[in-house]
């Protein structure tokens, strides 16, 4: 075998007499390459050195492989006793041993590395692995060998080097219509052919006759072992087609597998094709496409506290728990370098965003992301490469296919009730707060944000989305390449304005500018309007993505002239004034600025009002305007702080602008005056100003943080009088997926 590149048997078909070929020298082992469809044979030595590589590679990566889901469940255990709050008292033992797993962590990945060699951004970096299934593992010394039913894995540079006298190769017939591998139009693999597979094995000759290594007895083992296998890898596309549609058998696929520990699972069952290995959450392999699907939590599942430094403040800004989560598919040299590696960096390919491993930078160990967290300021000047992603060839992503998928999102730590943790029940007492999405991200958003957006955290408004740019290492960690894009879908709008009126209250109503002003402005405009006649074509435009700062600001101004005077703009003020008294829970996701505009637009009266049936009431004595001042006071039992009482109340007018002009002295006066108009309107009919008086009074003079909000005239909101010093440490936790579907052995 004087050539490494080319094999030294072939199939040929041939009469079935001459099949059987008499073993003349050393009993050899049989390999099957599932990437190069050839069988290779070894003498009995070099079968014990690969079977030793082989086990080598195995042991590190299982190693490094339990090892991570021992971290992962000590995890997992302080998340669950950091969420009860009458069980704090063995923390620290809990987080001692997550520090000492860490370091356990730690030393298996540098073991595992050693072995697999760098991962570069450039390319797939790491050294090629080569898939093996031995078809013949050796029993007791002198007894007969049996056929093997697992997964091995090898360097390819450790086979290649295995010379002539001690490996002998023969290969399937790759020629359309003989191939074992069935290809579509696309050239992927659909199907491996196992009746062509049964006939090549019959079929077997070698072209040297010099080398005669096999009987009839090794191929009948041959047969059984290489069709089981092929059934497993044919039933897990058609039980599982979500995994994974196509038998990918290339170097980013098999070197997946490798990363997944397949060679520590045990065999292949020809009814099951898909293997669930151990992650933040369950996540599940393909066999046959080498794809993985599952749900994978950065830094963990608790989170880590994001501060944000504001200008000419020496305090930062307590952004809450924050998480960022990826429902992704894990293929070739990218998907396994996201397996192994401790950081992840985005990258973007052909207009995608997507991530892979990155083994430059590292993340900060549990206890530094359970007590300082990541602070940052919103500084523009940022490195093209932080601001615009990486790119990637498409190398790196070993052959990835069309079904390469990323979606995910961040989520903050949304406060809890407070009756729901402080009742009278011991059980309401252990229940924990819950992470929420507040943006979503997918590998279609790349340039989503454009050049117009800044910032390591930045929101902005574009086509009818509210779209975050977020540095990666804000969300993966300090070091971590690469830029997010993320949009607010509709369905989250809810919970977006959760987290920014959170943001706000936190700053006691000062400005925020993460948020852009325009963004601010679309987000108090949508507000407003979803209260109006104007829901239904406002929600139409936000779902269909078609709208623009311009196009929004045209159609509030459109809105603001139907509720200025007459019938029907008195029937649209009680509109509003129905609809904020049917949702007021509505009113604690609303900016000053919207309640602002609220009071103005339920204020606005002339003579034609008088003339409206509906401003008199149902009661059996009239009160003009009864369902509007009743909305005015809902209004005001939303407002949280005095601070932002004076905010609301300097900004009753039709845009929500501050109408002191940003002069905090001058602001009192504006707003007295406004309290003035406002008693005036509720002293008609039935008087109801002095409850008016009774809100601003039982008012908190500055926020409590860590309880969710509150209508003022609540016990929740009363009860809440200091920060909430369990609120960091609140989460849900549901069960850790583990077991392998395959195997009994713990992955």
């Amino acid at each position: 075998m004087s050539d490494n590149t080319s094999p030294d048997a072939v199939h040929t078909l041939s009469k079935k007499d001459n099949n059987t070929i008499k073993v003349e020298h050393e009993s050899a082992e049989a390999w099957f390459c599932t990437g190069s469809q050839e069988i290779i044979f070894l003498t009995t030595q070099a079968a014990a050195n690969l079977d030793r590589h082989a086990g080598e590679m195995m042991t590190v990566v299982d190693g490094f492989t339990q090892a991570k889901a021992l971290y992962s469940e000590a995890i997992q255990e302080y998340g669950v006793l950091n969420s009860q709050i009458s069980e704090s008292a063995g923390l620290a033992v809990k987080e001692a041993e997550i520090a000492r797993k860490e370091n356990i962590l730690a030393e298996k990945r540098e073991a595992l590395q050693e072995i697999l060699g760098e991962f570069e951004s450039s390319g797939a970096g790491y050294e090629d692995i080569v898939e093996l299934i031995p078809i013949r593992e050796r029993t007791n010394k002198g007894s007969r060998s049996r056929k093997g039913k697992r997964y091995a894995y090898a360097k390819k540079g450790y086979i290649d080097k295995l010379g002539t006298g001690v490996k002998h190769r023969v290969k399937f017939k790759e020629s359309p219509g003989e191939s074992i591998f069935i290809r579509d139009k696309k050239n992927n693999i659909n199907k491996i052919a196992t009746a062509k597979l049964k006939k090549q094995l019959t079929t077997l000759r070698t072209n040297n006759e010099s080398a005669k290594f096999f009987s009839k007895d090794d191929i009948c083992d041959i047969d059984k072992t290489l069709t089981g296998w092929a059934e497993s890898w044919n039933n897990s596309l058609v039980l599982n087609e979500e995994l994974g549609q196509h038998v990918d058998v290339s170097a980013g696929a098999q070197f997946m597998r490798f990363a997944c520990n397949m060679g520590a699972s045990g065999g292949w069952d020809p009814q099951k094709g898909e293997l669930a290995f151990k992650a933040e959450a369950q996540a599940r392999l393909s066999l046959a496409s080498g794809t993985a699907k599952g749900t994978f939590y950065i830094p963990d599942r608790i989170g880590w506290s994001l501060s944000y430094q504001l200008e000419n403040q020496p305090k930062p800004l307590n952004m809450g728990m924050l998480r960022c989560y990826f429902s992704t598919s894990l293929i070739g040299f990218a998907g396994a370098s996201a397996q192994l590696e401790a950081q992840l960096q985005v990258k973007t390919l052909n207009g995608k965003q997507l991530i892979t491993g990155d083994r430059q930078a590292r993340l900060p160990r549990f206890s530094e992301r359970r007590t300082t967290g990541a602070t940052f300021h919103n500084a523009r000047e940022q490195s093209a490469e932080d601001k615009d992603g990486l790119s990637a060839s498409g190398e790196i992503f070993g052959g990835a296919r069309g079904e390469m998928k990323m979606s995910g999102g961040i989520q903050w730590l949304q406060p809890p009730d407070l009756t729901t943790w402080q009742g009278k029940t011991g059980k309401d007492a252990k229940k924990a707060g819950q992470f929420v999405d507040f943006c979503s991200f997918s590998e279609s958003l790349v340039g989503m944000a454009g050049a117009g957006i800044g910032g390591a955290f930045q929101c902005d408004f574009i086509n009818g989305r509210f779209c975050f740019k977020i540095a990666a290492s804000l969300c993966l960690g300090v070091g971590a390449k690469g830029s997010l894009e993320a949009a607010v879908d509709y369905d989250k709008l809810k919970d977006f304005g959760g987290w920014l009126i959170y943001q706000l209250y936190s700053l006691d109503y000062t400005f925020f500018d993460v948020v852009t002003p325009w963004a601010f402005t679309a987000f108090t405009q949508v507000s407003v309007m979803l209260l109006s006649d104007f829901k239904v074509s406002i929600e139409y435009g936000m779902r269909a993505c078609i709208e623009s700062v311009q196009t929004l600001d045209d159609i509030y101004s459109k809105f603001i002239n139907t509720i200025d005077s007459g019938i029907d703009a008195s029937k649209k003020r009680n509109l509003i004034a129905s609809n904020i008294l049917s949702t007021p829970g509505f009113l604690l996701s609303c900016t000053p600025e919207s309640k602002g505009i609220l009071l103005y637009i339920l204020t606005r009266h002339g003579i034609m009002d008088h003339f409206d049936r509906d401003n008199r009431g149902d009661e059996f004595i009239p009160d003009i305007y009864g369902s509007r001042k009743a909305a005015i006071l809902v209004i005001l039992h939303s407002i949280q702080t005095q601070r932002e009482w004076f905010q609301v109340l300097s900004r009753i007018n039709a845009n929500g602008e501050d109408l002191a002009g940003g002069n905090s002295a001058l602001k009192y006066m504006v707003a007295q005056n406004k309290m003035n108009e406002l008693r005036r309107y509720l002293q008609e009919g039935r008087d109801r100003d002095n409850e008016m008086d009774n809100i601003y009074r039982a008012l908190k003079i500055k926020p409590c943080i860590g309880y969710a909000l509150a209508m003022n005239n609540t016990w929740a909101y009363r009860l809440a009088q200091a920060d909430n010093p369990f609120y960091t440490r609140m989460a849900t936790f549901s069960p850790l997926s583990l077991n392998s579907s395959n195997s009994k052995d713990n992955i």
